[in-house]
């Protein structure tokens, strides 16, 4: 699983907080599963927005998560349907960090 930071300076107040991209693997484990409710949980609860697939199994858990926790949640499928970029992490220019 990859957790990456979204620059959110030019968006709106609900994100000013922070928002973070969540993306993992196809056939996640059970330990990726874990570790992914965990993060997003951490960032959660210091006021962070959370980003990603939910058609994606990794994707699903973050918006549940976030949707518990009660913070924004951005869908990147979403953004594709209405005709915007789909900026992936291996194109953003903030730092990445890989978590084990």
């Amino acid at each position: 699983m990859r957790v990456f930071a979204i620059d959110t300076r030019n968006m709106g107040p609900e994100l000013q907080g922070g928002l973070i991209g969540v993306v993992g693997s196809i056939n996640p484990s059970a330990e990726e599963k874990r570790e992914c409710v965990e993060t997003v949980s951490g960032y959660a609860l210091d006021g962070w927005a959370i980003a990603a697939d939910p058609r994606t199994p990794v994707g699903r858990l973050a918006a549940l998560t976030a949707e518990t926790a009660c913070v924004p949640f951005v869908a990147f499928d979403r953004v594709a349907q209405r005709g915007g970029p789909v900026v992936g992490p291996t194109t953003l220019s903030a730092a990445t960090r890989e978590l084990s």
